[in-house]
């Protein structure tokens, strides 16, 4: 029996296919397949059935799997263990961002990771929330920030920030000069410029609106912070976004947030990691530095 074997069972195991794990780890489906043939040629047991939609584990396929967790995350931690034998923490951590908080804080995490993990290795994944979902139980993204993320058996989560969202207009505009607030039942018939779904701000919006019985009035959708805040300038329309937003833009002068009532707009930023793995302690220290850096850029409201 080979680690290899064990990782690529593993995948299959979890993901519920043979192509979907091909796909992750980068190896051809026929491989793939004759490895965990092999596994069970040896073990004398058949441990996966196939079926129209992917694979099911057996009995012995279930029990494999138990104890094939169990020994890839003690290889791993075996990993670390030697890695810290000369006191420094290494290896690669994949941390996934949604794309507006890669624009605010990536530097921020980068100039940290530097700092305090010099011989560490990071990578940054730019996905939407529901994607990142994805790839956390894919095995694709350690760790994740995530906006309003949905409630899975496979993600563990913790509140990090939560930050009101607010009606953005061209200063100029007349609702930026007539209002100081604007009520969710008076936001239907505004012009608005949004995201496509399922861009987690969108789908809080419309969630919110479905309860009082109203639609969002999307004049357009533009899937870039960027364009739809270069429009708002142009007079096109207004967008639903935190505060903190306006500072990716070089004339915040040019923009008013207002506020939005009767409910206010609430976004919660969470940091996820995977209830299947054990996190090392090279994960602990970085979820130690994305929840400071978070602290610093989005208090947590605690009233």
């Amino acid at each position: 029996m080979e680690i290899k074997q064990l990782k690529y069972f593993t995948h299959v195991a979890e993901l519920g296919s043979y192509t979907r794990a091909a796909e992750i780890i980068d190896v051809a489906q026929p491989v793939l397949s004759r490895q965990i043939r092999q596994l069970e040629i040896e073990l004398r047991q058949n441990l996966l059935i196939r079926h129209g939609r992917g694979v099911v584990l057996t009995d012995a396929g279930k029990t494999l799997l138990k104890h094939s967790r169990i020994i890839l995350q003690q290889l791993e931690q075996a990993h670390e263990d030697l890695s810290l034998s000369d006191g420094k923490l290494s290896g690669h951590v994949f941390l996934g961002m949604p794309p507006t908080l890669v624009k605010l804080i990536s530097v921020d995490v980068v100039k940290a990771f530097k700092q305090h993990l010099p011989d560490a290795n990071l990578t940054i994944l730019e996905a939407l929330t529901v994607n990142l979902e994805e790839n956390i139980h894919l095995g694709r993204v350690d760790i994740a920030l995530l906006n309003n993320p949905t409630a899975s058996p496979h993600i563990e989560t913790k509140l990090l920030a939560e930050e009101e969202l607010y009606l953005i207009c061209h200063a100029q505009d007349p609702i930026a000069q007539n209002r100081s607030s604007v009520s969710l039942k008076e936001l239907a018939s505004i012009p608005l410029i949004m995201p496509s779904p399922p861009n987690t701000f969108r789908m809080l919006l419309e969630q919110e609106m479905l309860k009082i019985d109203l639609k969002p009035h999307i004049a357009w959708e533009i899937d870039s912070i960027g364009i739809i805040m270069k429009l708002v300038a142009e007079g096109m329309g207004n967008a639903i976004l935190s505060r903190f937003s306006l500072t990716l833009v070089k004339h915040d002068e040019l923009f008013k947030a207002i506020p939005i009532t009767s409910p206010t707009l609430v976004n919660r930023l969470y940091l996820g990691v995977s209830a299947k793995q054990m996190p090392t302690r090279l994960h602990h220290k970085v979820i130690s530095l994305l929840t400071e850096i978070c602290a610093r850029h989005f208090p947590l409201n605690t009233n």
